[in-house]
């Protein structure tokens, strides 16, 4: 696992996915490169504005809204600009005010001071936190590279995996030909995020590109059309591909054996980033359509996920049928 590095304050108005907001710095403009933000969620400072400072949390964004300012005006002036002033103090990434509200003169040369950047946006408070913080879990999320293929199979990002030279590429190929979606073909950038969880995309020098032994690299989206790509997907299953052996036999038998014991829709499970994907692993073997058993796989999965199983309804039924049951 890979942590990405923190982001510098001026980003934040640099960065185009933010412009809407229409950052612009007020005070503190000697720490828009030094000063960082390491912690994707934003604050609201409540807590401390009413003198609770161990609330706030290091390399964290603070944003002072309506409710803010609403608060510190029961307080009077004098109090008012003390409690922001120690707030500063602590050498915060960056301070946030919505909504056109302006910090009194004194914390704004408390900022200039101490080189926390103070930025002001007209926007409001929610519609400023929502896009400051997707942008800083896509920026800051954990992240890992996957050698595989990647693909959205009926809507569900599936993650083929195996030794070089198993098939996966070949595999990829003929979902796409059956009306499936490629992802990213052997290097595979995974980032574990807040909302999305394991979000897969391609490397950034091989968006909708597939190599084949044997024939080269082709170009998907020029080959099959538009809708053959697509750029992320959250990954919802994985399937490694073994080849046949003696091994490969006895992991079989294994899996009736689990399957008798305890009913599942999967076999295993893969940990990446530390969440648990469904894992199913298939043995290949000349004879054996691959593609058509990933879509398989990839339909089981999604049964599941609506509660219904072949295996706990198939041995359910093989009980009633032990029991007598005249109604089978």
């Amino acid at each position: 696992m890979k942590l990405p590095p923190p982001i510098p304050v001026g980003r934040l108005l640099s960065e185009p996915r933010l412009a809407h907001l229409k950052l612009r710095l007020v005070a503190g403009e000697g720490g828009l490169e030094r000063r960082e933000i390491f912690n994707p969620r934003i604050q609201k400072p409540g807590l401390a504005l009413a003198g609770y400072l161990p609330y706030i949390k290091a390399g964290r964004l603070q944003i002072l809204g309506e409710s803010e300012y609403a608060y510190l005006e029961t307080l009077g002036e004098a109090v008012a600009t003390e409690r922001l002033r120690r707030i500063v103090e602590l050498e915060v990434p960056c301070l946030i005010s919505t909504k056109s509200n302006q910090p009194p003169p004194e914390v704004v040369a408390e900022c200039n001071r101490h080189d926390v950047p103070l930025l002001a946006t007209n926007a409001n408070t929610a519609e400023t936190i929502e896009l400051i913080s997707a942008f800083l879990e896509d920026g800051l999320a954990p992240r890992i590279q996957l050698h595989g293929v990647l693909l959205d199979v009926f809507s569900l990002g599936t993650l083929i995996v195996g030794d070089a030279g198993i098939g996966k590429s070949e595999c990829a190929l003929e979902l796409v030909h059956r009306g499936h979606r490629l992802v990213a073909d052997d290097l595979v950038m995974v980032r574990r995020t807040h909302n999305r969880g394991l979000l897969g995309t391609p490397h950034e020098l091989l968006h909708n590109y597939l190599e084949l032994r044997g024939v080269g690299i082709i170009d998907i989206r020029k080959h099959f059309g538009m809708t053959a790509t697509q750029p992320s997907v959250t990954i919802s299953l994985v399937i490694q591909l073994i080849k046949l052996s003696s091994g490969a036999k006895a992991l079989e038998q294994r899996w009736r054996e689990q399957m008798m014991e305890r009913p599942r829709a999967w076999t295993s499970t893969e940990t990446i980033l530390g969440l648990e994907v469904p894992k199913y692993t298939m043995v290949v073997a000349p004879g054996r359509d691959v593609a058509i058993m990933v879509e398989t796989a990839v339909r089981k999965c999604l049964l599941a996920q609506r509660g219904i199983q072949d295996e706990r309804d198939f041995l359910e039924a093989v009980n009633r049928l032990a029991q007598g049951d005249p109604d089978d």
